[in-house]
């Protein structure tokens, strides 16, 4: 069956309204035989291409803490449960997203632990391993 047989059968059960109103046509003030051809002119007309812009994807942070996880050969879940260390707020220390140098001691150095690792191992700021350093000096 053509699209206008279609649409002509529709005509009768009073569907064609509400399908010309959902193409955004404004039929007030048309015929019938207007909608139909209004709908036939609007399908076969060639889509507009939208650009659709789209974030690039995001980089694997390559992190000291996930390198040590790995390194130790231990799953985000293991040094979850051995720390203490909410899950998501781990996973993003590890993707970068959260800054893990800003931890409270205490969930670093339990990181360290469970990773069995030193502080300059996990640490990422310069400063900070700079400070680091000069306490092992004393």
């Amino acid at each position: 069956m053509d699209r206008r047989k279609e649409l002509e059968k529709m005509k009768v059960l009073g569907e064609l309204d509400a399908l010309a109103r959902g193409y955004g046509l404004d039929i007030d003030h048309m015929r019938k035989s207007e909608i139909i051809e209004a709908i036939l002119e609007h399908e076969s007309a060639q889509p507009e291409e939208r650009v659709v812009k789209r974030r690039p994807p995001r980089k694997a942070a390559n992190t000291k803490l996930k390198a040590m996880r790995v390194k130790a050969g231990l799953t985000q879940r293991e040094v979850v449960e051995q720390t203490g260390i909410n899950a998501q707020t781990y996973a993003q220390y590890e993707q970068g997203v959260k800054n893990f140098d800003s931890a409270r001691l205490g969930v670093i150095l339990n990181t360290c632990v469970a990773l069995n690792c030193k502080l300059e191992d996990i640490i990422e700021s310069k400063d900070i391993l700079k400070t680091i350093e000069a306490y092992n000096q004393i």
